[in-house]
């Protein structure tokens, strides 16, 4: 009997032993601190000393204001300061409302890390929206990819929490973030010029696969500044910008090894005349 005994609190331990480790190293849905689910990892995790900073930056940076690019798969991270440990919920939604089975993903959120899950939307709760959090507490940054919609207003949230790492939540902290996620709009429309201009402008190889050649000539001493934009009239940087003499100059450009395949633009500017190319990046 003795031995049934000691048998059963063992099972017992170990089962709230498990169930301890499970709740404190797994995350919590719908904490990120959006209006939708007014929640934070506060509500369980408190009185640590410092208060966690957090940082979200994406690849491809999101333009001025945190505009995005329609239909761009942004992979953005999340890093935090002050402890040594993180956990994180992370929500993009179309809406700052707090109506429930009103609000909705905005774009769509993918985990590429093992540290991470996406939570599936779910109604049976009152939420019909994803979110995506930690696994495992872990040292920053968490990672994840997020493709931009083809248009509207979205709400980015995201609860970070600082961990001690002594077993329960006492001396932990949280804190909160969000952006607001607007389209881009280009400010430059181009109109593709053809070779027949004063300054005899020619672009080639072109596709291009590494060294671009631009020739073009000057009557006088001119400002030139060449540009590349993609299709959406983004500039993306100066190629070359400086005073050029008289005469036919040539600029031999390497194309950054970074730089996706595909088509953009170059605009080339000398003083008050603008061209334009279309260029095809194999």
């Amino acid at each position: 009997m003795k031995k049934i005994i000691l048998f059963s609190i063992a099972i017992i331990t170990i089962t709230i032993f498990s169930a301890f480790q499970i709740y404190y190293t797994s995350g919590c849905p719908n904490h990120s601190g959006s209006p939708a689910d007014g929640l934070t990892c506060s509500s369980c995790h408190a009185g640590g000393a410092n208060t966690p900073s957090v940082i979200i930056n994406s690849v491809p940076a999101f333009g001025p204001n945190n505009t995005y690019i329609p239909g761009t798969t942004y992979t953005i991270s999340i890093t935090g300061q002050g402890y040594n440990l993180f956990g994180f919920d992370l929500e993009i939604l179309n809406s700052n409302s707090n109506i429930f089975n009103s609000v909705l993903d905005f774009g769509t959120i993918n985990s590429i890390s093992p540290f991470e899950m996406v939570n599936t939307p779910s109604s049976g709760n009152g939420y019909t929206y994803s979110d995506i959090m930690h696994t495992t507490p872990n040292a920053s940054p968490f990672t994840l990819e997020w493709t931009a919609p083809t248009t509207g207003t979205g709400y980015l949230y995201c609860a970070l929490l600082g961990i001690n790492n002594n077993g329960n939540t006492s001396g932990d902290k949280c804190c909160t973030t969000s952006l607001t996620l607007t389209p881009y709009v280009p400010t430059n429309t181009f109109e593709l010029s053809d070779n027949k201009n004063e300054y005899d402008i020619s672009i080639y190889p072109n596709p291009c696969y590494q060294t671009l050649n631009v020739v073009y000539k000057t009557k006088k001493s001119k400002s030139v500044t060449i540009s590349l934009y993609n299709t959406l009239g983004i500039k993306l940087f100066d190629m070359y910008h400086g005073e050029d003499t008289e005469g036919t100059q040539s600029l031999n450009y390497i194309i950054p090894s970074n730089l996706e395949k595909g088509a953009y633009i170059i605009n080339i500017n000398i003083d008050n005349y603008s061209m334009t190319k279309k260029l095809i990046l194999k």
